[in-house]
């Protein structure tokens, strides 16, 4: 009864510390998404955004989808990104509204980490992933500095 008590516990603490972060870090930043370019063909695609965050996981994802970013005022932003490739690359793109990039990079195996963007204030961003033959899964975090 104890370790259930105390992993009860710590379920609440970090459902706590997570809805604390959701809502007091992006004071300036709105998303908007997931949105796709072609309907998704995977049948075990599923995704889950946040006012901080995206994720996806797929079994068969062949696509191009994105959020949409926009700041009420010039946001120095860290982005962290968490990538799992079973198969196939997937790509990782932020863009500007003139489809200028900002941050690319190309996935073929696990990977963990982070870079900073200047989202400037109301411009339109997109945080794209591109995938090629891929399964696997994808989070990205931004955070506004």
């Amino acid at each position: 009864m104890q370790k259930f008590l105390l992993l009860l516990a710590f379920l609440i603490l970090n459902f706590f510390q997570l809805f604390a972060q959701e809502k007091g870090t992006n004071n300036h930043i709105k998303a908007e998404g997931t949105h796709f370019t072609e309907p998704v063909k995977d049948k075990k695609w599923a995704n889950e955004n946040g006012n901080t965050y995206t994720k996806a996981r797929y079994s068969e994802y062949e696509g191009e989808t994105f959020v949409k970013i926009t700041a009420s005022k010039d946001a120095n932003t860290l982005l962290k990104y968490d990538i799992k490739v079973k198969k196939g690359t997937l790509e990782m793109r932020v863009v500007n509204g003139q489809n200028e990039v900002l941050f690319q990079k190309s996935f073929s195996k696990d990977e963990k980490g982070e870079t900073e963007v200047l989202f400037q204030e109301n411009q339109e961003y997109k945080i794209k992933f591109l995938g090629q033959q891929t399964a696997g899964s994808y989070f990205c975090q931004w955070i506004e500095k």
